[in-house]
């Protein structure tokens, strides 16, 4: 069982007891994890759909993710997550890139967003941080990231958005 070093750069001490708890939906590799680990959080549940991506993740981390978010969000599954205090994810961005078909939210991958809702429905999350690319401000001509914060308010939660690039924070790309 390999997972990154406690000395590892990326990974920052882990504190015994945890800021807060955290699940990591559309894992991927573990972006989120790191994260919300150097942030003084706990993972405590992930769900990533991808074969590698999930092997990846097993490699990172000793821990194997659960898979398909579809599967996960049937009712004789959701309670299978635990409760928690932020739900993480960055939801596919296919459909919403200006590099892809602009499905926006009624494509397959995209529409993923949904499944996230009924996710916050049922486990009452306090806080979430969910990403995706510039393009959800644009897509449908914008009526995409109404849909977006219309559904979160009425789930009770308020809404901030920032769009971040990775050349600065010291990545070599642009996105």
């Amino acid at each position: 069982k390999r997972s990154l070093r406690k000395d590892h750069p990326l990974r920052k001490e882990i504190r015994k007891e945890p800021r807060f708890t955290f699940i990591d939906l559309f894992a991927g590799i573990g972006g989120f994890r790191l994260a919300g680990e150097n942030a003084g959080g706990k993972c405590i549940f992930t769900s990533e759909k991808d074969k590698y991506a999930r092997i990846s993740y097993y490699c990172n981390f000793g821990e194997m993710p659960f898979g398909d978010i579809n599967v996960l969000t049937k009712p004789q599954n959701i309670s299978k997550i635990p409760p928690h205090d932020v739900l993480c994810g960055g939801f596919p961005c296919q459909d919403l890139s200006v590099a892809g078909k602009r499905a926006g939210l009624d494509g397959a991958r995209s529409g993923l967003f949904w499944e996230i809702c009924r996710i916050l429905d049922e486990t009452k999350t306090k806080w979430f941080v969910l990403e995706n690319v510039p393009g959800l401000l644009s897509s449908n001509n914008g009526a995409d990231m109404g849909t977006v914060i219309e559904a979160l308010v009425e789930r009770g939660y308020g809404v901030a958005y920032r769009i971040l690039d990775a050349q600065y924070f010291g990545v070599p790309q642009r996105r």
